[in-house]
């Protein structure tokens, strides 16, 4: 792995089989994918986010107020940080999980360091390989 190019190509491959597929949407670091997550993946009975449900869904199919998100910062040293779950997308404030019910995805909130690239990368393929 020896060019930022070489690590977006390889979270490109490993997250294709996400759905819904998350875009890249910054190619300088930080690095980000964000994705949308489906009406239907969150539980409002329960509504751990104290969401309002008029209004998450009357965006159509996706939640308007959180999505995924997985980000890569890198430092002047070289080391980097890892984050990858839910954030409220008008604040891009990271949650700790989407629910806690049973039978509902949790997205729950993954933060990591690692000192050069190539922890991170056996990180990422051990994760999503």
């Amino acid at each position: 792995m020896n060019s930022k190019k070489d690590l977006i190509e390889l979270i490109e491959i490993l997250i294709s089989n996400f759905d819904p597929t998350p875009i890249l949407t910054c190619e300088e670091f930080p690095l980000r994918w964000e994705a949308p997550i489906f009406i239907d993946d969150y539980n409002f009975s329960e509504n751990y986010l104290d969401l309002d449900q008029g209004y998450e869904c009357s965006s159509g199919r996706f939640l308007h107020s959180v999505a995924t998100g997985i980000e890569l910062v890198k430092d002047e040293k070289g080391h980097y940080e890892y984050w990858d779950g839910i954030f409220m997308t008008e604040t891009h404030a990271w949650c700790s999980k989407l629910n806690s019910a049973e039978n509902f995805p949790s997205f729950s909130l993954i933060h990591k360091e690692f000192e050069n690239v190539n922890e991170l990368v056996a990180f990422l393929k051990e994760l999503y390989g």
